[in-house]
């Protein structure tokens, strides 16, 4: 009977590694092939660290989420320039913020994108404004520099709409400042 099948994806097409294929070769070749094995193991596994960008969602779920709606504003453009890598040593994720974004801190600035409330409350203040329609309340709608962290100065009712909100714009600068990009004291509009 053969062992089932696994497979290690970090989300990239053409990245996956079959489980079976490198213990074939480890049997094959010995001590050797158990070393080979393991090095393009922790390759596959290592892939996301660096200048690429990093990705946690699975394929599938992207391939879905980009038939639903989506903001085309132009701001989206410079924010995912951003690159963002991961500190495998420290367990954090590293961004690198190009220069016109780095323009944007302290600015009024105004961004279109969908909300996903961070408050259970009937009228929140505190949410994410991504440039993909929010499908789930316990997944990020995006990759880390494709979502902005919200606090506005009052009450919103989300739907499901596209929505325009205005504020000042700010850049995490230490792990524990949230996301990538703020917006404080914001306002929305339809």
């Amino acid at each position: 009977m053969k062992p089932p099948s696994a497979t290690i994806d970090d989300g990239h097409p053409g990245r996956a590694t079959s489980v079976r294929s490198l213990r074939r070769l480890a049997v094959g070749f010995g001590v050797a092939g158990l070393i080979v094995a393991a090095l393009a193991l922790s390759v596959t596994a290592l892939r996301g660290v660096g200048a690429e960008p990093i990705s946690r969602r699975p394929a599938w779920e992207r391939a879905a989420q980009a038939r639903l709606p989506r903001s085309d504003d132009p701001i989206w453009r410079s924010l995912t320039a951003t690159k963002v890598s991961e500190d495998t040593r420290l367990g954090t994720l590293v961004a690198k913020y190009p220069p016109a974004v780095k323009a944007l801190v302290g600015r009024t600035v105004s961004i279109s994108g969908f909300v996903l409330p961070l408050e259970s409350k009937q009228g929140t203040q505190h949410f994410l404004l991504s440039k993909y329609t929010p499908v789930c309340f316990f997944c990020p709608p995006g990759e880390p520099n494709e979502v902005v962290e919200v606090r506005s100065t009052g009450p919103i009712y989300p739907d499901n709409s596209e929505v325009t909100v205005t504020g000042r714009f700010g850049l995490q600068t230490g792990p524990g400042d949230g996301l990538l990009f703020h917006l404080d004291k914001a306002e929305v509009s339809d």
